[in-house]
């Protein structure tokens, strides 16, 4: 379990990492490594405000690259609401590679998602090119903008 008495450990692959859009909600968090999943996994930038997906199909699209960090339990419960966790992301277990050790952490994956998405192209890094054309959260249009709708199979 990705939770000892080391700590908590999660792998970010988005917006999260180091430098990009939504780093912030980890600050205070311990940057542990560079990170490259044991497992395939598809990761696709989809919705209208341009979000990077983990669909939950493992063994299909590449490694992929991301960062661990070290969080505290209300790190860990800030990133569950800012992922919609349990309702839109789901949180999972998966082993990541680090400095040559494996790794037990846990990450954010679209479970619910509809099947055209597994045709958008996979990518085994979320650039910060990729992240230029997020939108964030403030800077979404007021009203109702179901980017949830865009990705999620009902």
């Amino acid at each position: 379990m990705p939770r000892s008495l080391m700590g908590i450990f999660v792998f970010v692959y988005g917006t999260l990492k180091r430098g990009f859009p939504n780093n912030h909600f980890l600050s205070g968090a311990e940057f542990v490594g560079n990170a490259l999943t044991i497992e395939k996994y598809p990761l696709v930038i989809a919705s209208r405000c341009n979000i990077p997906y983990l669909l939950g199909a493992k063994s299909q699209g590449h490694r992929v690259a991301g960062e661990v960090f070290k969080v505290t339990e209300s790190q860990l419960q800030t990133l569950d609401f800012l992922e919609g966790y349990p309702d839109y992301y789901n949180r999972i277990e998966l082993d990541v590679s680090v400095n040559s050790d494996t790794m037990l952490c846990y990450t954010y994956v679209l479970d619910r998602f509809k099947n055209c998405l597994l045709e958008l192209p996979m990518q085994e890094n979320y650039s910060y090119d990729d992240s230029m054309r997020y939108v964030r959260p403030a800077d979404r249009p007021e009203g109702n903008v179901d980017h949830r709708g865009d990705v999620m199979d009902c």
